[in-house]
């Protein structure tokens, strides 16, 4: 192959590769405030998520507890006070998923995000 012709499928292979539109675009959950609102163990759950941080609140049973979120590779750890009944928790990077795991078992329930 000439030059030319590697010059020509080396710049064909960019344009395409930057041409990626069916890859959704995920921001910071923190870049706006919002409510998550999820199911944990059948009854309605809160996380609650200012803008411009990675603290939060869970609103669950009634109870509120502050969480902190830890940005991991594709998720959001939670990071709270241990609840046997709750167990682990993390969030998707889109905020519409809470993946719980308790007792060796995970379960992900789909999740509301409104955005205020």
């Amino acid at each position: 192959m000439n030059a030319r012709g590697l010059f020509l499928g080396l710049m064909l292979t960019l344009a395409l590769w930057g041409c990626d539109s069916q890859t959704p675009k995920i921001e910071a959950i923190d870049s706006q405030t919002k409510t998550l609102t999820c199911s944990l163990n059948g009854s309605p759950v809160k996380i609650e998520i200012t803008k411009g941080s990675l603290d939060a609140a869970l609103l669950y049973e009634g109870k509120e507890s502050k969480i902190n979120l830890l940005e991991v590779k594709d998720f959001y750890q939670i990071i709270m006070r241990f609840d046997p009944q709750i167990g682990q928790l993390k969030i998707n990077k889109m905020g519409n998923e809470l993946t719980q795991l308790k007792s060796g078992n995970e379960q992900v329930v789909a999740c509301l995000n409104e955005s205020r």
